[in-house]
């Protein structure tokens, strides 16, 4: 599976690693299994581990995950998204799927390191 996740109840956070290639059934997948997660919280913020990703998300990946996510906004409105990422096209598309995420909205912000990352969640 190249999506890896699971839930730090008492950082009230989901983790995520994708790695290699991913399709649209992959992300929907984990998301849903993300809200069926015993602990998971409403208003989870959410940190998720690009680094090893072979292919970056497509426009129609973008789209069709904030469709989705828009349907679950009572449990997502309001979340802080933190994405590591160090290829330049993966920050471009992730910088367009942000933009996506607005109406929810989830606020997503990109770093090429998990510390950075970690601070801007631990941020009130």
């Amino acid at each position: 599976m190249p999506i890896k996740s699971w839930i730090e109840k008492d950082k009230k956070r989901v983790m995520a690693i994708v790695s290699g290639n991913f399709s649209i059934e992959d992300i929907l997948l984990t998301i849903n299994n993300t809200i069926e997660d015993p602990d998971f919280g409403k208003g989870f913020n959410i940190l998720s581990d690009h680094t090893e990703i072979e292919t970056v998300i497509t426009t129609e990946q973008a789209k069709m995950t904030a469709s989705h996510l828009e349907m679950l906004s009572k449990y997502f409105a309001c979340s802080k998204w933190a994405v590591v990422t160090k290829k330049e096209a993966s920050f471009g598309m992730m910088r367009m799927f942000s933009v996506f995420l607005e109406r929810i909205p989830i606020y997503l912000e990109l770093f090429k390191s998990l510390d950075e990352a970690e601070k801007w969640l631990d941020e009130q």
